[in-house]
This record gives structure tokens, sequence and C-alpha cells, in this order.
């Protein structure tokens, strides 16, 4: 039979683990000054940690300002973490809003004591204080799991619902006050053994988050094409099936006569000819709900849904007409364009990708700057 740990212990115990994840984030900014959402989460476990000190030893302080003081610094720990989190997804990580809630935690607790009796003033500032806090962790948790345009990771989930499960401490700390259906005693240990689960939970799953992002990142970057940005052909063939499996149209594309824009203008101008005109198509592409792939030298090819033949046509008098050399200050050229529809019973691009070849060789051969089908 297990032994229930005595509250000063299990309060020392969240303190210690507070004070060496502020440790960890700590030292991880101070090697990488730039990512500082990790001083934010940093700061976060280290003013817990205060908030936990400040609950253990009496500073002689009167009792509602130690309690709006205690609770506000718990409140500020959540929003910490949000902001630290706002930081991470390279956005502001301030909001106005932020200090209401905070500010409403304090003066809540803080107000009982002022007011009432104080019995029923401690009573009542409990019950506040529980549910002020309660909330501050579900607005907390929701501002992690709301994300950046919806991009949410899974330890980015965990934080956000290790957030939640605290909620049901703070439940039946609400239900203890004003019901008395547990010893007093219950309050204060209900939050410190869940401590004792979600402090590790919530911070490991801060740690992984910025590891899962650079992994997320590498992966994407063996997908495209180191120049242009575009894909290249692992992307193209990582996505084949897909691809194939709509009623999409192929189109490789070829810049004429590449080779004598690098030996008049240099390679330098070459490459800068290639990101433009890989930047307007790629742009092409994500309006029409396609993809643009770099192939490999002045080789492209777009995959695109299209309604028909002629709306396959017209999409590639698009890509032909998009050399500019009058908004880009780049030297004129031309493209050939060789289309190909994806037939319904094929399952990858290949037989569509030969076909557009041999279009794209008439196209070369027919006086090039064209588009043949």
């Amino acid at each position: 039979m297990f032994l229930t740990p005595d509250i000063p212990t299990l309060r020392l115990c969240s303190l210690l683990a507070s004070a060496a994840y502020a440790t960890i984030f700590i030292v991880l900014w101070a090697r990488r000054r730039s990512e500082t959402y990790l001083l934010h989460w940093g700061a976060s476990s280290a003013i817990y940690a205060i908030a936990l000190l400040c609950f253990e030893f009496d500073s002689g302080m009167p009792a509602p300002i130690a309690n709006a003081l205690n609770y506000g610094l718990i409140a500020l720990s959540d929003f910490l973490l949000v902001t630290g989190m706002r930081r991470f997804d390279r956005l502001p990580a301030f909001r106005r809003w932020m200090a209401i809630p905070i500010a409403a935690t304090a003066i809540g607790v803080a107000l009982p004591l002022m007011l009432l009796p104080a019995a029923n003033g401690l009573v009542v500032s409990h019950v506040v204080g529980s549910v002020a806090l309660g909330t501050c962790m579900v607005i907390c948790a929701f501002a992690i799991l709301a994300g950046n345009k919806g991009d949410i990771s899974v330890p980015r989930r965990i934080v956000g619902i290790g957030l939640l499960a605290y909620g049901p401490g703070y439940v039946v700390s609400i239900w203890v006050q004003l019901w008395g259906a547990f010893s007093s005693t219950t309050l204060d240990l209900l939050p410190m053994l869940q401590d004792q689960v979600l402090l590790g939970v919530l911070n490991l799953g801060l740690l992984a988050t910025p590891w899962e992002r650079a992994l997320r990142e590498l992966k994407e970057s063996v997908l495209r094409d180191a120049l242009t940005g575009v894909w290249n052909r692992t992307g193209l063939k990582q996505h084949d099936r897909e691809l194939a499996s709509h009623a999409n149209s192929l189109l490789l594309v070829d810049i004429d006569h590449f080779k004598t824009i690098n030996d008049t203008f240099g390679h330098a101008t070459g490459d800068a000819v290639l990101v433009a005109f890989a930047s307007r198509v790629q742009a092409l592409a994500v309006e029409r709900g396609g993809v643009f792939v770099r192939l490999g030298g002045d080789e492209f090819v777009m995959v695109a849904p299209t309604a028909d033949e002629n709306d396959a046509r017209a999409l590639a008098e698009q890509v032909r007409a998009i050399p500019d050399p009058a908004t880009s200050g780049l030297p004129a050229y031309s493209i050939s364009v060789g289309l190909a529809r994806v037939l319904a019973d094929e399952t990858n691009l290949s037989p569509a990708m030969a076909r557009a070849d041999l279009s794209l060789y008439r196209a070369k051969a027919g006086g090039r700057d064209q588009v043949a089908a």
C-alpha cells in the first residue's frame, strides 16, 4: 500500500522540478539567443517555482496581498507558456487581453479576504482562486491548441491537453470547499499530486515542440529544390500516386536556349532567371490547386487539375506567357511546353510524363516558344 506523501514534500518536488526545467530552458536560450520562446518557457517554470515558494513560506505580508501575489504568479506562469508559443510561431508574444485574466485572478482572491470575515473570506478566496486558475488553464490550452494557421504538432497537442488535464483537480477543489466532501488537506494535496505527472508532460511537450518542427522542416527540405524552393524529383515521386488520382494535366516546361543565357550573361543571371520563373509559375500552380516541380537544370513540370482539354491548353498558354523581361529586369527568354492529360486508368504520372515529353519535343521542333499536346 502506497503512503500518501505530505503536502510540503510534494510542493518541494514540484518546486525542484520547475526550477530544473527553468534551468534547461534558460541554458538552451543562452546558446541560441534568437529562439526567445525558450526564455518565455523558462520564465514560466521559474515563476511557478517562486509561487510555490511563496505558498510554503509566510512572507509576513497581509493575507489579501499574499494571496493576490501567489495566485497572480501562477496565472502569469500559465500565460508565459502562450507567449512563448506565439514567439515560436513568429508572432508578437504579448496581447493586451492577456493581462485581464491575470489581474482578475489576483484581484478575485484578494477581495473576499478584504470584504468578508476571516473564515468565510478564506473559503471564498480559495474557491475564486480555483475557478480563476482553472479558467486561465483553459484559455491558455485553447490558445496553444489554436496554433498558427492550424499547424498543430503532436508535442503542441500534448502541452494543450496537459493544461486541460488540470481541470478535474480544480473542479474537485471547488467541490471540497463548497460542500466539504473531503478534508481540507485534500484541497492542497490534489494540485500537488497532479503536478507530479503534468509538470513533466507539459515541459517535455514544450521541449519536443521545436525539435519536431526542425525534423519536419528537414524532411521538407529533402523534397525541395535548393535554388528555386519548389518541389524536386523526390517531392514529385512521394506524391506521385496522389497526383495521378485526380483529373490532372501535366505540363512539361523547358526554358529555350537556357545554355545561351548562362554563356552570355553568366550563371548568376541564369540562376536568377530560374528563380524568377519558378516563383511566378509556383504562384499560378498554387492558385490552380496544383504543384510545380523542378526536374533538373532548366526543366520543370506542373501538375494541376483541369476541367477539360481546352482548360488544359489555356493553362499551358498562361505558363508560356509568364516570361516577361520588362517586369523582371532579366534577359529576354521564352519557354516551350509539352502538354498531356492524366488518364482515368493511370495510377502514376509516368505515362503522362512520357506523353508530355513527346509533346515537348514537338514544341521544340516546331520552333520553340509554343505549346504542343
